[in-house]
Formats: structure tokens, C-alpha cells, sequence
């Protein structure tokens, strides 16, 4: 009987969520049961070998959006788009899209959660850990100018192009792609997980020197796409 199954049932969402020889098998569990079960490998990766997977900026990240899922409320759907054009290229032609406002109050119930008055005694820890998690974040995701302005953002953000209102949206594949080499990499470095079937079939690809940085998408300025919930969307005026 295979052992610590909890890397196979990642692995699994994972394939589901990205791989797109996967796209007829999701649906509206897709994403939840992934960001479950990344939460739940962080939890056992450290509890039983010490592997620390927590401190990944992506793993952060996700955790925002798992933590909101599972607690505040749900994420209404996520659509996949593959988007090409002759004026950018992007590490990835395929996107993991949900609304930019979900990912928006996931931070917004994050501080919410850990903010206490100046008169707690945990006031200056907490203070120290919101402001840390969040340094961290922005590493790899670049919006800080969106968390100097969260209010706005929680309020479903959208622009105007052509005459037509598009709602902003946040693209995950990049951090669930990073944070999944990043466990690929620890796994393979436990002696009890590297022997698994899963592990050894993985890729050469599944390697932390791959992972996508945090500035991946390369364009003319006069041609800046805008990623909404419907993909990029180009256009001369907005």
C-alpha cells in the first residue's frame, strides 16, 4: 500500500488544475480541493519530516486565497484562457484566472484577521507578522500599489475598453506552478517521499531553478495588455 499519500493527492489536484490534458476533468471542486491540499502538504511536510514549504512566497499567496475560500466565501469560478498576440510573450499560455477582487479581500481578510487594537498585548507581534507575510508576497507577486489602495480593489475593480466595462482579473497558474517544484524539490530530498511513484515520474521540468519569475510578461509599451476575467484585453484607449 502506498505511503503518505497526501503527495499523490497534490500532485493529482495539481495535474488537474494546470496540466491541460486534464481540462475535461475539472470542474467546480478543481480549484478548492487544490488549494486544500497544498494547505494540507505545507501541514504534513512539516510536521513529519520538518520540510517547511510555509515559507514559500507563492505558498503565502495561495494560502490567502485558500484561507478566504474556506472561511469567508466562495470564489465564484475560475476560467482558463490560453491568450496569444503577436506584441507579448508570456511564460505560460495558459492562465488560472480568478477575479483580481477575490484575491483582493483574500489580503483584505488576512490583515482584517490579525489586526488587533494598539492596547492588546499582541499588538506589535501582530503588527510585525501581517507587515512580514506580506513583504514576503510581494516578492513574487508586484502589488503593493493594489495593497496601498485594497478598499478599491475589494469593489470589483474593471476598466473601460471600447466602450465595453471588463472586471479585473488575478492570474495564479505562476505561483501554483513555482510552489509545486518547490515541493517537487523537497520531496526528492526525503528519502521516504523520493522513492514514491508520483516523485520519481516526475519531469525534469518539476525543478526549482524553472520557476517563472515575478516580471513574466514581456510587451511593447504601446500595446499593454490588461488581464481581466475575460483574458488580455488589448486596446489603444481605455
Amino acid at each position: 500500500m502506498e505511503k503518505y499519500t497526501f503527495v499523490d493527492r497534490y500532485f493529482h489536484s495539481q495535474y488537474e488544475l494546470l496540466d491541460i490534458r486534464k481540462s475535461e476533468e475539472r470542474d467546480i471542486n478543481t480549484l478548492f480541493s487544490y488549494l486544500e491540499n497544498l494547505h494540507a502538504t505545507g501541514d504534513k511536510l512539516k510536521d513529519m519530516f520538518g520540510a517547511n514549504i510555509k515559507s514559500c512566497p507563492e505558498f503565502k499567496l495561495l494560502r490567502l486565497i485558500r484561507n478566504y475560500f474556506h472561511h469567508v466565501d466562495d470564489i465564484d469560478e475560475i476560467r482558463m484562457y490560453v491568450s496569444i498576440d503577436k506584441d507579448f510573450i508570456n511564460s505560460h499560455l495558459e492562465h488560472v484566472i480568478v477575479p483580481l477582487e477575490v484575491y483582493a479581500k483574500s489580503i483584505k481578510s488576512f490583515i482584517d484577521k490579525n489586526t488587533v487594537s494598539e492596547n492588546n498585548k499582541n499588538y506589535q507581534r501582530k503588527l510585525d507578522y501581517v507587515g512580514n507575510e506580506i513583504a514576503s508576497i510581494v516578492t513574487c507577486c508586484d502589488c503593493q500599489s493594489m495593497i496601498s489602495e485594497l478598499p478599491s480593489y475589494c469593489d470589483d475593480p474593471s476598466v473601460v475598453f471600447n466602450d465595453k466595462a471588463y472586471s479585473l482579473g488575478f492570474d495564479i497558474y505562476k505561483f501554483v506552478y513555482n510552489v509545486t517544484n518547490e515541493i517537487s524539490d523537497i520531496c526528492r530530498s526525503i528519502d521516504e517521499l523520493a522513492g514514491k511513484k508520483v516523485i520519481l515520474e516526475l519531469d525534469n521540468s518539476y525543478i526549482c531553478k524553472n520557476n517563472i519569475p515575478q516580471n513574466d510578461l514581456m510587451c511593447r509599451a504601446s500595446s499593454m495588455p490588461v488581464l481581466t476575467t475575460e483574458g488580455y484585453v488589448f486596446s489603444s484607449s481605455v
